[in-house]
C-alpha cells in the first residue's frame, strides 16, 4: 500500500512540474532582432550594437573611421 501512495506521490509531482515547465515555456516570446549590414565590410549586426555614423552602420568603431574622412 505504501508502494502505491509513494507512486502516485512521484507521479503527481513529475505531472505538476511537468506542467509549469510547459506554460513557462509558452510564455516566452521570442525575440526577434533587426539585423543591419556593416557599409565596410557588410557583415550583419543587430541594430542595438550597431555604430551609427552619417546615416549608415558599421560593425565597429575601426570601420566607421576607416570609411568616414
Amino acid at each position: 500500500m505504501k508502494f502505491i501512495f509513494l507512486l502516485t506521490a512521484i507521479l503527481l509531482i513529475w505531472w505538476i512540474l511537468k506542467t509549469l515547465n510547459r506554460s513557462r515555456l509558452a510564455d516566452r516570446k521570442p525575440r526577434i532582432r533587426n539585423m543591419l549590414p556593416c557599409a565596410h565590410c557588410g557583415l550583419h549586426i543587430p541594430e542595438d550594437e550597431a555604430i551609427m555614423r552619417h546615416g549608415k552602420s558599421y560593425c565597429c568603431r575601426k570601420h566607421a573611421e576607416k570609411d568616414n574622412p
